[in-house]
């Protein structure tokens, strides 16, 4: 790396950013990790959405090109920010119960037949602890300099 921030040098195809994206390809792709945060009314050529991002512990999926599942699993690193798209009502009440630093799975579950077609169902799993509370990253949340508490 150049000394100099922006210098041309610096970037390279190799630090070219790419889309954090979660597709819903195949029946049990998954992500596990931590909720940071959602964003919501975001305009998409599919409409309104919500975005909501994870830290990932771990995850695969099967990306889509046309709707159609890669062979090819893309695996999710400890570490690495997802994003998951919703605009489903029962999907976004759902992960609206979420707080940040909160511990989940979402995972693909199964496709169901519809009066519109067929849907993706996808479940959302955040364990409790003993008392009924949420489980929290408390290393993350320590990382924010924040408790679950001030949210």
């Amino acid at each position: 790396m150049s000394n100099d921030l922006f210098d041309d040098k610096n970037f390279g195809e190799e630090t070219e950013a790419k889309s954090q994206t979660v597709d819903w390809g195949v029946v049990g792709d998954f992500l596990t990790g931590t909720f940071i945060k959602a964003r919501h009314g975001v305009e998409t050529q599919f409409g309104t959405n919500s975005i909501y991002e994870f830290l990932a512990e771990r995850g695969q999926f099967h990306k889509l090109t046309k709707k159609k599942p890669a062979e090819d699993v893309t695996v999710i690193n400890k570490g690495e920010v997802w994003s998951i798209w919703g605009r489903n009502e029962i999907f976004n009440g759902t992960m609206n119960n979420l707080r940040p630093g909160q511990v989940v799975k979402i995972s693909y579950a199964e496709d169901k037949d519809t009066s519109m077609g067929s849907a993706k169902i996808i479940k959302v799993f955040a364990p409790k602890n003993n008392d009924g509370s949420p489980v929290m990253n408390q290393e993350w949340l320590d990382s924010q300099s924040v408790t679950g508490a001030d949210f």
